[in-house]
């Protein structure tokens, strides 16, 4: 018989009452499986207790050697508490100040941290059902191999289920931060050939590189409208992970990447992880988005806030159909941290609409002829990249130029003593400042 089955039996009978001793033999080589069927299936209160731990202990340890091996499982962190939301507190880089011999009063200047902070609340609650019928126990109890298949068919059902949505519900957290445009993304070529895979290997050694050193440019802080002065990441080497899809690891030869990112093949390939696609569906298999613009990452690990606030097994039983249901409650969180180096690789941008623009300034503004003033448009939801444009009513009193390197951003320039209405504008939503200017002295 299997040796691990067998181990696992004697595990459970070792922790069962003292009637299941009485009736359920200690189970060694020459073990026929009728001895230690019949007394579970001719004592109610022995097959009860047997039902009762077969799931809970049984299966959960014969599964790991079964499981979909879900390969962004190291990507979780640890544990929350049950009844909290993920609270994660980043403290900024201390700014420095010119030393001044003479500045006494500074002494006693209070010199704030500059803290941030973001909350993350568990957005997946789900059970995993399955049914054991009376009779599927008797027919497993025919054989070893039986029972060893039954006990598997259970570990599928029930554990297979959990970690095949853990892995999808992983890859939506970056695919979800493309779609709304939350994460840092930088474009690449798509991977077609011998180039474009060296061109998107140079990129991500380069990022790669970068991550090490402080920069406020890799975390998504400031895109989510993060408030205060941008933070300041950097992320160490075994902490930074690459995560692509299968076609572009297939032309990417291991032995190229590890000269590429100068570390050794066994490392690299520890913190590279491929994945079929980026797609999202829903409960029933169908595809909500399209995630076939996205090429892959590169990410500090703690970007993925993956946290298990409870994973347990109920049990019901049915006398009417004398059934026995299982139930695998996972309570999860499935979220993108600000306050993490993360950089999304796509070959296009996406397009999130707003379903407002706001003219952060105000509704009035008054100028002084010659003068210029910049005005900034907020959009919502935040991370909104409508194409904006900006109009003056009567460009003889006052112009308006968008920044070319923010389309959020214009110049207001005050031309002649008179008043001009300024217009922002996505095509569907509009939002207006009015535009004093006086003649200068």
């Amino acid at each position: 018989m299997n040796n691990a089955l067998k181990e696992s039996l004697n595990a459970l009978r070792e922790i069962s009452s003292d009637i299941y001793h009485k009736y359920v033999p200690i189970i060694d080589d020459s073990t026929d499986i009728s001895a230690f069927a019949n007394p579970i299936l001719e004592y109610p209160i022995v097959m009860n207790e047997f039902c009762d731990v077969l799931v809970n202990k049984l299966v959960y340890s014969q599964f790991e050697s079964k499981t979909f091996n879900n390969p962004l499982r190291v990507l979780e962190g640890e544990s929350i508490p049950l009844g909290y939301a993920g609270e994660h507190v980043y403290v900024n880089p201390a700014k420095g100040r010119g030393f001044n011999v003479n500045d006494f009063a500074g002494l006693l200047f209070k010199y704030e941290a500059d803290v941030k902070v973001e909350y993350h609340t568990v957005n997946s609650d789900l059970q995993y059902p399955v049914t054991v019928s009376r009779q599927q126990l008797k027919k497993a109890m025919t054989s070893w191999d039986n029972l060893a298949e039954f006990i598997t068919s259970l570990s599928n059902s029930l554990y297979n289920g959990c970690y095949v949505d853990e892995f999808r519900f992983t890859k939506n957290i970056i695919s979800g931060a493309y779609k709304e445009n939350r994460g840092v993304i930088q474009t690449v070529s798509a991977i077609s050939d011998a180039d474009t895979a060296k061109a998107f290997v140079e990129r991500a050694r380069e990022l790669y590189l970068n991550f090490q050193l402080p920069s406020t440019e890799y975390n998504a802080w400031a895109k989510n409208g993060g408030a205060g002065r941008p933070i300041t990441t950097w992320t160490r080497p075994e902490d930074i992970v690459i995560i692509i899809k299968n076609n572009l690891r297939a032309k990417l030869d291991v032995d190229v990447l590890a000269s590429a990112f100068n570390i050794d093949r066994a490392t690299l390939m520890g913190n590279i992880i491929t994945v079929d696609n980026f797609d999202s569906y829903d409960d029933d298999g169908n595809k909500v988005f399209d995630g076939s613009a996205i090429v892959g990452g590169i990410f500090d690990k703690s970007w993925f806030k993956i946290k298990t606030q409870d994973m347990y097994m109920e049990s019901f039983v049915n006398p009417n159909n004398r059934t026995i249901q299982y139930y695998l409650n996972v309570i999860r969180m499935y979220n993108m941290s600000l306050f993490a180096n993360g950089v999304i690789f796509a070959t296009s941008l996406p397009s999130v609409a707003a379903t407002k623009v706001e003219i952060l300034e105000g509704s009035t503004l008054s100028l002084v002829e010659g003068a210029k003033a910049t005005i900034n448009v907020e959009t919502t939801p935040f991370t909104a990249n409508p194409t904006l444009t900006y109009t003056s009513s009567a460009t003889t009193y006052a112009t308006v130029l968008k920044d070319s390197s923010n389309e959020k951003k214009a110049v207001i320039t005050a031309v002649a003593a008179g008043s001009a209405t300024i217009t922002v504008s996505d095509g569907t939503h509009t939002d207006t400042i009015a535009v004093t200017v006086t003649a200068a002295d």
